[in-house]
This record gives C-alpha cells, structure tokens and sequence, in this order.
C-alpha cells in the first residue's frame, strides 16, 4: 500500500481537476474487469495445483460455504499474488484517483457478493449472463481443489473457453431437469 501511491504516480495517475469523464470511468473499470477476470483465472487456477493449494490457497478455502468475509480471508502470499490482477490494470492506465477509489469499491462490492453464499433474485447474474456470481463461486468452493473449476472473480467466459465450468454446467442442467420435472407432477 505505501509504495502504490508513487507506483500509481509514476504510471500517470492524476489527482486534479477536471475529474474524467463518465464515458473514460466507464471504459476504464470495464476495461480493468476483463483484464482482472482473465489475470486472476489463471493465477486462481495456479493456486488449485497441489502444493500451492496445500501451502497457501487452503487458507482461503477453510469454509466449504463461503460467507461475505472469506473473500479477503486468505494466506499473505495470496493477497499478493491475486491483488497484482486488480491493480495491472489501473498500473496500465494510469487513472485519475476517482476512477481508481471506483474500481476498488467495486472490485470489493464485487467479490463480497460472490462470496456471500446466496444467489438473489435481484443477483446482476440474472441480468447480465456473462456475470458469475455467488451461485457461480459457491460452486468452487464445494469442490476438491483439483476439480474445482470456476476459476474466474467475475465473468464466466473464461472458465467457459477454457471448460473449466463444465461440472458447474451440468449441475445446472440437472437441477433445471429436476425442476421442470417437478412443475409437471
């Protein structure tokens, strides 16, 4: 945290007015939630592998059912090795202060949802496909660590282009079956 600061300077970060406008706030965190979701894939997916599971990602992976709190509940080196895909974005863009106290407020809300453990009816998964959420996360979580899949903070086109979603899939079509099969008793 002490050496972000200058970091954040030095890569062109601005403080001043005027504030940016919505059109580049908008771009830059949407921007900053593709390449965070794709960064933090791959470094999750590292994280599954036997010793670092063992060695580090356990830690966060103490609760079977995940609660708000477990989202920021991990080993140091974890909140190292995963906090480099939230910050490689604004690192790149260099972003007015706003727009980088925006990304992070929304990164938390984010994966405090996923990690909340309830899929709500107003959950941003049911309007927007491509979202994981908690139902997406929860799934995770259940898993041993080396079939676990759902990799991904946010979206689920990466762990879907990768089919590392599919057991996930086919939960979900079995549960539809059964639901369907329970409508027409």
């Amino acid at each position: 945290m002490i050496l972000s600061y200058p970091v954040f300077r030095y890569m062109g970060m601005s403080s001043s007015l005027p504030l940016p406008s919505w059109k580049v706030i908008l771009s830059q965190i949407l921007f900053y939630f593709i390449l965070e979701d794709f960064v933090f894939y791959w470094g999750h997916r590292i994280l599954h592998t036997k010793w670092l599971y063992k060695h580090v990602h356990s830690v966060h992976h103490e609760y079977a059912t995940p609660f708000g709190l477990t989202s920021e509940y991990a080993h140091p080196a974890e909140i190292l090795f995963l906090g480099f895909a939230t910050i490689i974005g604004p690192a790149i863009t260099g972003p007015h202060l706003l727009t980088l106290w925006l990304w992070m407020v929304l990164r938390v809300l984010e994966t405090v949802e996923a990690h909340c453990g309830y899929h709500f009816p107003w959950s941003f998964s049911k309007i927007f496909p491509l979202y994981g959420g908690a139902d997406f996360h929860d799934y995770h979580h259940r898993l041993l660590y080396t079939k676990s899949g759902n990799y991904s903070s946010t979206f689920v086109y990466v762990d879907r282009i990768f089919g590392t979603d599919k057991g996930y899939r086919k939960l979900k079509a079995l549960k539809s079956e059964v639901e369907a099969s329970k409508k027409q008793m």
